[in-house]
């Protein structure tokens, strides 16, 4: 049986596609299953994702690095807000 993927690191999880989240441990509801090493980091990232489309949207480095700054600045108002 196919695995189930990590949301976060995509590393693949102990978890078959087929197998009910009422039976998983770190499965977010909404976003999808997490492993148990980005579950158990809770809300400590240290990471960023940025989504593919940007990337591959955006060919000049320094614009693209600008909008990851964007994206960090933007991530971080909000976690420093709640």
């Amino acid at each position: 049986m196919a695995k189930d993927h990590c949301v976060l690191c995509g590393k693949e999880t102990q978890y078959d596609m087929e197998t009910h989240i009422d039976y998983r441990v770190g499965y977010v509801e909404g976003a999808g299953q997490l492993c148990l090493p980005c579950w158990d980091a809770g809300n400590d990232r240290s990471g960023l994702i940025i989504p593919t489309r940007i990337i591959r949207n955006t060919p000049n480095d320094a614009e693209l690095g600008s909008k990851v700054r964007q994206i960090y600045n933007t991530s971080n108002d909000t976690s420093n807000n709640s």
